[in-house]
């Protein structure tokens, strides 16, 4: 079995560190993963890792990283946005791209999800496919619209400058980017290659109607939906369904 080798990302004087599993060549296969909120690069339960392995065993590059503020990478949780999370995805995949001399397949998860499809607008040529699982465009209506992450009420981050989520503080700015009026899904049209979404019915976190939106403002969507897959696709049988779809999707890791 192939080794996790460790790499790092430049961005705005910081640094980024992740892993990937095999070796960039120049006009092969590579993909990017991309975590969610308040995850790591190996994503919940090892998902990036199973993901890797499979992608791997079918040709391709993988690469991860932790976003600033998640991981081992610089920055603080407190600090982070939507808008910078974004750029630092546009960052991956331009590096990628250019290691592996073409476009590469992107595969993210919930808020890293949701800041792929944007990403992809704005790099949609250095991108050979977009494959979406769970993404949490409900993050905007609950703070913009219900004052609430995660069913948690905002009032108290007001007051003393942070949000508490899971013993790690996020700071106001976040926050005050959505409810300043962000869209994520102004854009997102602009990426017209092929996009795979696939949402649980039985997500709690982020109902599957966000995942259908994705599938119909995608232009190049395809839309799924798992019956009784949950937010973190916390069973063997679903992550096999993940996986046979994305393998299927990127053609098997080729261009």
């Amino acid at each position: 079995m192939r080794a996790f080798a460790p790499v790092t990302l430049g961005h705005g004087g910081r640094t980024l560190r992740g892993w990937q599993l095999g070796t960039v060549a120049r006009n092969g296969s590579a993909a990017l993963l991309v975590h969610g909120f308040g995850s790591t690069d190996t994503g919940g339960q090892q998902l990036f890792v199973q993901t890797a392995r499979t992608l791997a065993e079918h040709g391709s590059t993988v690469r991860s990283y932790s976003r600033l503020g998640h991981g081992t990478s610089d920055g603080d949780f407190a600090d982070i946005t939507i808008g910078d999370e974004v750029d630092q995805v546009v960052a991956m995949i331009r590096t990628l791209a250019a290691d592996a001399a073409g476009p590469v397949h992107v595969v993210a998860h919930s808020l890293g999800a949701v800041e792929s499809a944007m990403a992809a607008a704005r790099v949609p040529e250095l991108v050979a496919t977009l494959t979406l699982w769970s993404p949490a465009g409900v993050v905007v209506d609950d703070i913009a619209r219900h004052d609430r992450i995660q069913g948690q009420p905002l009032a108290r981050a007001r007051e003393q400058g942070w949000f508490d989520f899971g013993g790690m503080a996020l700071g106001t700015a976040f926050i005050d980017e959505v409810t300043a009026g962000l869209d994520v899904y102004a854009t997102i049209d602009r990426y017209t290659g092929p996009a795979e979404v696939l949402h649980g019915t039985a997500d709690q976190i982020v109902p599957v109607r966000y995942g259908q939106r994705y599938g119909e403002v995608l232009p190049g969507a395809t839309f799924t939906a798992v019956e009784g897959a949950d937010h973190g696709w916390s069973s063997v049988p679903w992550r096999r369904t993940l996986l046979d779809h994305l393998v299927a999707s990127t053609g098997g890791g080729a261009r």
